[in-house]
C-alpha cells in the first residue's frame, strides 16, 4: 500500500473514531438531560421539521373555541382581535399544540390588561406532555381575574430554530355555563340553513326587511329575507367540517352574548351544470337570557373559489361569480392591451388582443379566515403586460416564516415569473393593512409609496431605503386619483392651506404646487380620472365659519391647466362627493344649509377598458363581473397559461418604522373582524351599530359595545 493511500486509510479511521465518540458524548449528554428535564416533558424531537411553525388550537371544555397562528416577530396585541377564549368555573384553557417538526423546549405566557396594558399574570407552563408530534397541555387562569373582563392574552413558544414564537388571543373568565350551548345553537343553525329541512323555524331568529335588496347571496344578514337565509335556489353541499372561533363576549346581569364566527367549504352545481367551490364566513350573536336564546345579529359572506375558464371569461365581460365584495377592482395598462385582478388572494393579468389570460399568483386559501388573514392587491400593469402587486398580511412564504408585513412582487409577462423586490414587516394584520393600503398603494420608478396612520411612507425598492414624504396628514386633506399614481395634498396637512398644494407624481417622484394667492385658502377636494378638483376661499372667512369657506371649486387637467370652475354669489361650497365624473357639490348660504348641486366634469375622453358590473341567473342569482367597454374579437379563443412561477427573496426586507399617531382613531368591529377606522368617535360609534359591532382605541380598550346598548 503507497504513504498516499495509507494517509488516506489513517485520515478515515481517525474521522469515524471521532464520529464515534461525538455519539457517545452526546448520547450521555442526553441522558443528563433526560434527568433534568421534567418528566412531563419527555418524548419531544422524534419528528422531522417541515418549515411551519407550531400551531395552537384552544379549547372550552372539548370545544374547539379557536386556532393561532405564531409570529417570529412582534406584533400590536391590540389590534389581534381574531380569537376570545372563554375560561369555565374552574379556569382551566385545555391547548393542544401541533409542532409541525419543531422541537419545542419552553411555553411561557403573558396575561394583560386591555384598559392600561398592565401586566396581570405571566409564568411557564409546565407539565405538558407529547405524542405524535402534539403537546397537550392546560392553563390555570389566575385568581386575580375578574369575571366579564377581556384580557390580552400572548403565548410564547421557545424552540430550537426560534427563541421566540409570539401567539395572540384574548381570554374572559365568565362564572356560568352558556358557551356550550351557544356554540350548539350557532353549528345547528347554519346547518339546517344549508339542508333546508325543517328550517322554517330559523325565521323567528331573523328580521327581514323588505326595503332592501335580496339577489346577492355574496352577504346574507339578519335583515335579508327567509329565503336569502336558506340560500334559495343555490341547494349548497357542505363538503368540509364547520369550524367554530369564538370572537367576542358580553357579560350582563340580564345575559350573556357570545360571537362566533363559523368557516366552511360548500359546493353547488350552476346553470350551465358546471361544479362549483365557495368559502363561506358564517357569524352569529346570539344572546342567553332566563333559559331562551336570541339571535342580536348575523352575517353570512360567501366567495366563489374562482377559475379562468371559458364558462367564466366571455367576449364582454369576466363572470366573478358570487362575491362578498360589490366592486371589482382592476388596474389597466396606458396602452390598454392589459389588465391585472385580483380574486380572493389570486392575481390575474389578460392581454385582451389576443383574449390569454395568465394567473400571476395563487393563493390558494382554503378557508375564508386564510382569506382574512393575507390579501392580495393589483398596483400596477405596463404595456408590455408586466405586473406590480402586493401580498400583504400573514406570510405564507418560506422565507418568511412567521412574519406579517407587505410583500411586493414583479411579475414578467413573457418569462411568467415573479420576483419579490421588497418585504415591508408591518406589526398589524391584513384586515387593518387593508383600510390603510385602501388610501395609497403604488409603485412607481422604482419607488413603494404607501400610507399608514396618516402618513405617507415610501421605500426604494433597489436600495431598500425607507422614509416618510408626508407627515400627519388629516382626513380630508389629501386625494388620490384612480390609478393611484397622482397624490395631492394640502401642504401643511390641515383642513385647508394659506400658501398652496402640493402635487406629487408617484410615477416619477416630480412635485408641483398649485398657490392659494394672496389672502387666500386652498384645500384639495379629490379626482376625476386625471382632472384635479381644488376649492379656493378667503383667509378672513375661516373665523366666522364652522366649516372650511371655500367660494370657488376649480378643476385642473393633468397639465395643470383650468378646464372648469363652479362659484356663486354669497354661497359656500363646504364638501363635495364624487362618483365617476360626476361632482355633488354641499353648500351653505348665510348660516343654512342649502340643497347640493351637481357638476359634470365630462372633459375627460379615455374610457377605461372595463367596469364593474353584474351577471344573473336563476341559480346564483347576482355576479359580480368585469363588463369590457368593447367587446373581445370573437374570432380569437380564450387561452388560459399555467400559473407563474414565484420566487420570494428572505433579503428583500426592508427596515421599515411606522410613526404611532399621537391623536385617536377609533376601530370598528363587527360581524367577528374590523369593518373601519375612523377618526371621528361620533361616525364610528354610528358605524358599529350599523354592524352590530363595538369601537375600540388605539390601545384596544372597548368604549362603546352594541350589547352594553341593548335592551
Amino acid at each position: 500500500m503507497g504513504d498516499e493511500m495509507k494517509k488516506k486509510v489513517i485520515a478515515v479511521v481517525a474521522i469515524v473514531l471521532i464520529f464515534a465518540i461525538a455519539v457517545v458524548i452526546g448520547i450521555n449528554f442526553n441522558k443528563k438531560q433526560s434527568k433534568n428535564n421534567k418528566q412531563s416533558n419527555s418524548g419531544q424531537a422524534t419528528s422531522t421539521y417541515n418549515g411551519k411553525l407550531p400551531g395552537i388550537d384552544l379549547y372550552y371544555g372539548s370545544q374547539k373555541v379557536g386556532s393561532l397562528n405564531g409570529y417570529t416577530m412582534d406584533m400590536e396585541e391590540e389590534h389581534m382581535r381574531d380569537v376570545i377564549v372563554p375560561v369555565n368555573t374552574d379556569r382551566t384553557v385545555p391547548i393542544t399544540i401541533s409542532t409541525n417538526g419543531n422541537k419545542v423546549s419552553e411555553i411561557s405566557y403573558e396575561m394583560k390588561s386591555t384598559e392600561d396594558n398592565r401586566l396581570i399574570d405571566n409564568g411557564t407552563l409546565d407539565g405538558w406532555k407529547q405524542k405524535d408530534g402534539k403537546i397537550t397541555l392546560n392553563y390555570q387562569a389566575s385568581a386575580i381575574m375578574e369575571q366579564g373582563t377581556e384580557y390580552f392574552w400572548e403565548i410564547i413558544i421557545k424552540t430550537d430554530k426560534y427563541e421566540q414564537i409570539n401567539y395572540y388571543a384574548r381570554v374572559m373568565v365568565t362564572d356560568k355555563e352558556f358557551v356550550t350551548e351557544q356554540i350548539k345553537f350557532a353549528k345547528n343553525f347554519a346547518q339546517t340553513a344549508l339542508k333546508g329541512e325543517g328550517a322554517s323555524k330559523l325565521a323567528q331568529y331573523i328580521e327581514p326587511d323588505s326595503s332592501l335588496p335580496n339577489d346577492n347571496l355574496g352577504q346574507t344578514t339578519i335583515k335579508s329575507s327567509y329565503n336569502s337565509l336558506i340560500w334559495t335556489s343555490l341547494k349548497p353541499e357542505l363538503i368540509s367540517d364547520i369550524t367554530i372561533t369564538a370572537k367576542e363576549f358580553c357579560i350582563k346581569d340580564t345575559g350573556e352574548a357570545g360571537t362566533y364566527t363559523m368557516n366552511y367549504q360548500i359546493r353547488t352545481t350552476n346553470a350551465e351544470k358546471v361544479k362549483e367551490k365557495y368559502n363561506v364566513s358564517e357569524t352569529i350573536t346570539i344572546w342567553s337570557c332566563a333559559g331562551r336564546i336570541y339571535v342580536l345579529a348575523y352575517d353570512r359572506e360567501v366567495n366563489q373559489i374562482w377559475t379562468a375558464d371559458k364558462n367564466n371569461v366571455g367576449g364582454s365581460f369576466i363572470d366573478l361569480g358570487i362575491q362578498k365584495e360589490t366592486k371589482a377592482d382592476f388596474v389597466e395598462s396606458s396602452n390598454q392591451q392589459f389588465m391585472a385582478f385580483q380574486v380572493n388572494g389570486d392575481v390575474y393579468v389578460m392581454d385582451l388582443n389576443e383574449r390569454k389570460i395568465k394567473q400571476v399568483y395563487n393563493l390558494n386559501a382554503k378557508n375564508a379566515e386564510q382569506l382574512n388573514n393575507t390579501k392580495a392587491r393589483v398596483i400596477t400593469v405596463d404595456d408590455k403586460g408586466n405586473v406590480d402587486y402586493m401580498i400583504y398580511g400573514y406570510s405564507k412564504a418560506k422565507e418568511h416564516v412567521g412574519e406579517n408585513g407587505i410583500s411586493i412582487l414583479r411579475y414578467n409577462y413573457e418569462s411568467n415569473s415573479s420576483t419579490e423586490a421588497a418585504f415591508v414587516p408591518c406589526k398589524v394584520p391584513a384586515y387593518n393593512l387593508e383600510k390603510q393600503l385602501s388610501q395609497l398603494c403604488y409603485v412607481g420608478d422604482g419607488t413603494l409609496y404607501i400610507m399608514m396612520n396618516n402618513t405617507i411612507y415610501y421605500a426604494n425598492l433597489k436600495t431598500k431605503e425607507w422614509g416618510a414624504l408626508v407627515e400627519n396628514v388629516e382626513d380630508g386633506s389629501f386625494a388620490i386619483n384612480s390609478d393611484g399614481s397622482m397624490l395631492a395634498y394640502n401642504t401643511s396637512g390641515k383642513a385647508y392651506d394659506k400658501e398652496n398644494i402640493t402635487i406629487v407624481n408617484l410615477k416619477n417622484g416630480e412635485k408641483k404646487t398649485i398657490e392659494a394667492g394672496a389672502d387666500n385658502i386652498i384645500t384639495v377636494y379629490g379626482y376625476t380620472g386625471t382632472n384635479l378638483i381644488y376649492g379656493i376661499g378667503s383667509q378672513s372667512d375661516v373665523s366666522k365659519k364652522s366649516f372650511v369657506p371655500v367660494s370657488k371649486l376649480v378643476i385642473v387637467d393633468k397639465d395643470y391647466k383650468e378646464v372648469k370652475s363652479y362659484s356663486q354669489n354669497n354661497i359656500y361650497i363646504t364638501g363635495v362627493e364624487i362618483t365617476d365624473n360626476i361632482i355633488n357639490i354641499k353648500r351653505y348660504k348665510g348660516k343654512s344649509r342649502i340643497s347640493d348641486d351637481q357638476l359634470l366634469d365630462n372633459t375627460e375622453t379615455k374610457k377605461p377598458v372595463a367596469k364593474t358590473s353584474y351577471y344573473v341567473d336563476d341559480v346564483k342569482l347576482k355576479e359580480l363581473a368585469l363588463a369590457f367597454t368593447n367587446a373581445l374579437d370573437g374570432t380569437k379563443q380564450l387561452s388560459v397559461e399555467k400559473i407563474g412561477k414565484v420566487t420570494f427573496d428572505s433579503s428583500s426586507k426592508v427596515n421599515a418604522t411606522f410613526e404611532s399617531k399621537e391623536e385617536n382613531n377609533y376601530y370598528v368591529y363587527g360581524y367577528g373582524k374590523l369593518q373601519g377606522i375612523y377618526s371621528d368617535k361620533n361616525v364610528a360609534t354610528n358605524a358599529a351599530k350599523a354592524t352590530y359591532g363595538l369601537v375600540t382605541d388605539n390601545r384596544g380598550h372597548k368604549i362603546w359595545v352594541f350589547e352594553e346598548n341593548y335592551n
